[in-house]
């Protein structure tokens, strides 16, 4: 999850912390043409470690799990608040004031916190049109 945001700059306020983590390690290694020398740049998991333990943290919680979606089909009203409540609940852990920089955007719905907040991948049909994303922003703002 961590990684997709480095990668995808979709988090500026994290962006910057893993900037400063990634300017102080060592330059990254030489990439080799041939596959039996090629080696993972592990920069990016160094870089990204306390947010993926901050996040696995939250998403390994039972009762954060419960919030996800039910089985049966949940309603938009519904939806969107498990989508603030963990929107809210990780930004207060990760100690950033918004993770929802982009939600005007199809990074946003892409985003794979977005996502876990149903197990079964409809939260991409839940959301969108410009209206769910305005109460989306409408009740993030509420609470």
């Amino acid at each position: 999850m961590v990684r997709s945001w480095l990668h995808n700059k979709n988090q500026p306020h994290l962006l910057s912390r893993w900037n400063d983590r990634l300017a102080q390690l060592p330059p990254k290694e030489a990439i080799y043409g041939n596959i039996i020398r090629r080696r993972v740049d592990e920069r990016d998991y160094i870089a990204t470690y306390p947010e993926f333990v901050t996040l696995l943290g939250m998403v390994a919680d039972p009762d954060w799990r419960t919030l996800r979606a039910p089985r049966r089909w949940a309603n938009l009203s519904q939806h969107r608040r498990t989508i603030n409540a963990v929107y809210t609940e990780a930004e207060h852990r990760l100690n950033v004031p918004t993770l929802r920089e982009r939600l005007h955007s199809h990074a946003f719905s892409n985003d794979a916190l977005f996502r876990w907040t149903d197990s079964l991948g409809r939260s991409l049909m839940l959301v969108k049109t410009p209206d769910d994303y305005d109460a989306l922003e409408d009740e993030s703002h509420q609470n």
